[in-house]
């Protein structure tokens, strides 16, 4: 039901994990981030997808060097601690 009210909204899809995914849980795992993919030379995802992804600190490190570089632009930014998400800021918010 959420699949369709989201398709029926227009929101755009995101690729990569889904929000539900158990990489979210990975005690490992510290951030979660949505990005638009803005250039060709991207190491992940396609030129003009948006994508999530769940990532260890490592992960978050190389994804802010692929922003200074503008492959991509983080949208949105979370701290994952035992599966949850502690947004930097809520939506709206500048």
């Amino acid at each position: 039901m959420i699949a369709v009210a989201r398709q029926e909204s227009g929101a755009r899809k995101l690729k990569g994990h889904d929000i539900t995914e158990l990489e979210r849980f990975d005690p490992e795992v510290t951030h979660m981030i949505v990005f638009d993919v803005l250039s060709r030379e991207s190491p992940i995802g396609d030129k003009g997808e948006w994508m999530r992804l769940f990532l260890i600190e490592a992960g978050y490190k190389k994804a802010l060097e692929n922003q200074g570089r503008s492959f991509i632009r983080i949208l949105n930014h979370a701290k994952v601690s035992q599966g949850n998400l502690r947004y930097d800021r809520l939506d709206g918010e500048r």
